[in-house]
Order: C-alpha cells, then sequence, then structure tokens
C-alpha cells in the first residue's frame, strides 16, 4: 500500500514539473518571404513543437506571391509570435499575430492595419484580433486593453493549469498520506492498561472497589489455601471471578478480594454461593471464602 502511494505521488511530481513539450525558436535559415518562412517552421510544428517567432523588424507579406496563400492556411496553433516595444509589425508580422495561436505583444509595440491585399489571402477574418486590426493599426497596449486575444509580453506570463493543477493534486495525496501513516503509527501503540472501577450505591452513598490485576501464578498441587481454623462469624458472597486461589466475590453489591479456604474441595464457579469471614491479619483486605455449609460450622463455633 505505502509503495504504491508513493509511486503516484512520483509519478505526479514528475508530470508537474517536466513541460508538455519543446519550445522551439525560429532559426534565421527560415529564407526571407513569407511563404517559405511558415514552410520552414512547419516542420517543427507538425512535430508538436513551440514555434516561437520573435519580430525585432517589420516582415513583409508578399501577398500574390506563388505559395503565400497556402502557406497561411496551415494549422499554426502552435506558433507564438512576440513583438517586443518600439517595433511595428508590417504586413507579414500582423498576419502572424493573426494566424498564431499564441500573440505577445508589449504596450509599446506598433501593429500594423491589415491591408485588402493580406485580407484576401487570409482564410478567414472571423475572429476579434483580425476584425480589430482590419480597421486601423493599433498599438500592443490598444489591442490588451480590448482583449481581443493577446497577451501582454513581459508583464503577463500564463498559466500552465494542468501543472498547477497537479501540484494540488500532489500536495493533496502527499496529506493523506501522511495522515495514513499517523493512524497506522496510532494503532500500533498499545493501549495503556488502567484500573477498573466497580461503582455501587448503599444508602446513597457511593462506594467504590478498584479491581487489582491478579498476576498469573503456577498451578498448585491443592486447590486454594488452608488458612487453619475457620474464624467468625461469616457472611453470605457471591462469586464473581474464580478462587484460584485468589478471586473477587460481590457482598452487599461491593466487590472484594478473597481466597478460598478450602484447599482439599473444588472451588465453587462464578455465581455461586460462599461463605466469607475476615482474615486474622488486621490489616488484611482479603477474605477467606468458605463453602455454603462452611457458614454453621463458623456461626456454631463464635
Amino acid at each position: 500500500m505505502r509503495r504504491t502511494l508513493f509511486t503516484v505521488l512520483l509519478l505526479g511530481l514528475l508530470a508537474a514539473v517536466i513541460p508538455a513539450g519543446p519550445a522551439v525558436a525560429a532559426g534565421a535559415d527560415c529564407g526571407k518571404n513569407f511563404p517559405t518562412r511558415l514552410g520552414c517552421w512547419q516542420d517543427a510544428l507538425d512535430d508538436g513543437a513551440v514555434v516561437t517567432v520573435t519580430l525585432n523588424k517589420p516582415l513583409g507579406f508578399d501577398a500574390g506571391q506563388k505559395g503565400s496563400g497556402a502557406a497561411v492556411r496551415r494549422n499554426l496553433k502552435n506558433l507564438r509570435v512576440q513583438v517586443p516595444a518600439g517595433v511595428h509589425t508590417g504586413q507579414g508580422g500582423t498576419a502572424l499575430l493573426v494566424l498564431a495561436g499564441h500573440a505577445l505583444v508589449d504596450r509599446d509595440a506598433r501593429i500594423d492595419q491589415l491591408d485588402d491585399r493580406t485580407l484576401a489571402e487570409l482564410p478567414t477574418c472571423d475572429g476579434d484580433l483580425c476584425k480589430a486590426l482590419k480597421k486601423s493599426s493599433l498599438t500592443g497596449g490598444q489591442l490588451i486593453d480590448k482583449k481581443v486575444g493577446v497577451a501582454e509580453l513581459g508583464g503577463h506570463k500564463s498559466t500552465d493549469h494542468t501543472r498547477v493543477l497537479l501540484l494540488a493534486l500532489t500536495a493533496v495525496l502527499l496529506l493523506l498520506l501522511l495522515a495514513l501513516l499517523l493512524a497506522v503509527r496510532r494503532s500500533r501503540t498499545p493501549a495503556a492498561a488502567g484500573a477498573t472501577e466497580a461503582r455501587s450505591e448503599e444508602t446513597g452513598a457511593e462506594t467504590t472497589a478498584r479491581l487489582r490485576p491478579v498476576p498469573p501464578a503456577p498451578a498448585p498441587s491443592s486447590y486454594g489455601r488452608q488458612v487453619g481454623p475457620r474464624p467468625g462469624p461469616s457472611r453470605t458472597a457471591v462469586v464473581r471471578t474464580a478462587l484460584h486461589p485468589q478471586g473477587y466475590v460481590e457482598l452487599d453489591h461491593v466487590l472484594y478480594r478473597a481466597v478460598w479456604a478450602e484447599p482439599d474441595r473444588t472451588p465453587p464457579v462464578p455465581g455461586a454461593y460462599v461463605e466469607v469471614t475476615d482474615a486474622r491479619e488486621a490489616d488484611s483486605d482479603v477474605l477467606y471464602a468458605f463453602p455454603p455449609a462452611a457458614r454453621h460450622h463458623a456461626r456454631g463455633g463464635s
């Protein structure tokens, strides 16, 4: 059970800290015209990588050039386009920003308006970003404030919700594992032995007798203990625990420790009646237990 939990936690931690896919920066060897560059980046995009393109200068669109229309119709959801401060995009940079799955702009960047030739090459212009740039050129700050699907470069870092969820799940699993270990450890701790108290009421007052644990003793050759001549007088009590040789009897709803005083006879079972007398020793709290018939002998001798 412990190994399984540790394995789950380890897998959760690895999934939380390992990125989902590689990020690849677009190199400078992808050609100069727009279709060639998109074709070059497409190889990495097809492999599942996130291609990051940083526009440090305006990029032409080469509208009407052979292959430009087909290039913009490719799947560019893993393309990340960044426009730093002080840069204006040009027609190609604006088209990339519209087509990219991740658009990040600095507030001081300049995003050029899409002209009619570039719009004619785009597959659609249904998105809010494309519609805004079809009307006029805008700064990065204006696009960010319009909330048209662009993020602020440097000022905003997108949150990986999956990673946050995995980290939270890992923390919960760690707490559950800790609680389980504490519960197992607590269940293995032996309970402290305590004295058992028997309570009864007699004439409105509460009398308490503590039951003392009787240590095990080796089996004697005969039952009980020889106590000599029976003292008297006696009282009737009920056996509550086996008298081997000592046990407990109930007298007036109170438990007393007693010793079987007839070693040559088998002691009575719990529930049977016996006659009990006080011990000869003044400071002894152990009673002597005799068979019921012994009561007459004890009284007769008094």
